[in-house]
């Protein structure tokens, strides 16, 4: 059984159909797109950074661990930038399997800059 997935042609902004096989994950899809879009967005991407960063000094400022709680962490941009910030930990929770494994090759990524 085939199933129709509506799609936005990047060329011309149209809506396309295509046709795909019964086992399509239409989820993976979705959280595919809109990753992309978060993660090339440079000014959101500093703006965030910043406001993590100013978070992070804060509260070791008043002499206490910061720790973090990224929930929907996606790719883990987010949690990767808040221990560069400084943070003391950061939990980085994610339910969808796609995600997860941006996140670990995201992580492997950082880590092997930690030898240097």
């Amino acid at each position: 059984m085939k199933v129709f997935c509506g799609r936005a042609n990047p060329t011309t902004g149209s809506m396309e159909w295509l046709e795909e096989d019964e086992h399509y994950d239409y989820h993976q899809e979705i959280a595919r797109s809109s990753y992309a879009d978060m993660l090339h967005d440079k000014d959101r991407n500093i703006k965030y950074y910043q406001g993590i960063r100013a978070a992070v000094s804060r509260v070791k400022d008043r002499g206490q661990k910061a720790l973090v709680l990224d929930i929907g962490t996606g790719t883990g941009l987010l949690s990767m930038m808040a221990v560069t910030a400084g943070a003391d930990f950061c939990y980085a929770i994610e339910v969808t399997v796609l995600s997860l494994g941006l996140m670990s090759e995201s992580l492997k990524y950082l880590n092997s800059f930690r030898k240097y």
